[in-house]
């Protein structure tokens, strides 16, 4: 594959500095999510979760600001976990840009309506480093809710070309939000790498296969309150 255009990725390799501020990430995503907003986080799978293994994490279905910050804050630190931010939607106001930065894990980049060359050469070169790098194989754009969609083939790519295997996190609770809400996350096996040189029907076969092991791993909705009671409402359209 020809360059990417991000000259400098050494930023995304592994240090004593790294791993220390991927520590202060999740910690600090606890404190805010838990102790903030009292979100109440159930989680199921994490001894499928690889210890030390650089892997891609791809998640359905994405309907919330709060997805990758969920994300991150359930995973181990380490290796850690860049999610790819599209410029247009999370990164199109200068405080949203900030908020990135401040949380971590969050790499702007232009996407164009979908996960493009140079996002996906951005991802190889991050699993290259030795870390995770977290996907949402649906894409960008309006998606009914809460049916998982058709996947984009960019999974598929990322892993026939890194040798990475693949792993499915299911999410629920996150289209409406407000203050306590419960949110729920499930991970199931990561798949195999897909094989290098693979044809575009394997590779459609694949993210097939993914959609398929992510609507089985789907955890049930939360129940609403009983006394019919959510404050904070507005976190769902925060950013």
């Amino acid at each position: 594959m020809g360059g990417s255009g991000f000259a400098n990725t050494d930023c995304f390799r592994p240090s004593p500095w790294s791993s220390l501020q991927a520590r202060r990430i999740k910690l600090w995503l606890a404190l805010i999510g838990m102790g903030l907003f009292r979100f109440r986080i159930e989680v199921e799978g994490l001894e499928h979760v690889p210890t030390g293994e650089s892997l891609i994490v791809a998640a359905a279905p994405h309907r919330s600001w709060i997805d990758p910050f969920l994300i991150l804050t359930v995973l181990p630190p380490l290796p850690r976990t860049y999610f790819l931010a599209a410029i247009g939607t999370a990164g199109d106001r200068r405080w949203k840009r900030l908020a990135m930065s401040l949380a971590g894990g969050m790499v702007p980049v232009e996407t164009r309506g979908a996960l493009n060359r140079d996002g996906l050469e951005l991802a190889l070169a991050i699993l290259s480093q030795g870390n995770r790098i977290g996907i949402f194989p649906e894409g960008w754009g309006d998606k009914p809710d809460p049916d998982i969609m058709p996947l984009k083939r960019g999974v598929a790519f990322i892993s026939e070309h890194s040798g990475r295997r693949v792993l499915p996190v299911a999410l629920a609770g996150a289209t409406e939000l407000w203050r306590g809400k419960t949110l729920r996350v499930r991970i199931a096996p990561p798949l195999d790498a897909l094989p290098p040189d693979s044809d575009r029907n394997e590779e459609q076969a694949f993210v097939d296969r993914l959609r398929d092991v992510l609507v089985e791993a789907m955890p049930p909705e939360p129940p609403q309150p009983a006394d019919g009671k959510k404050p904070w409402r507005w976190l769902t359209k925060m950013l």
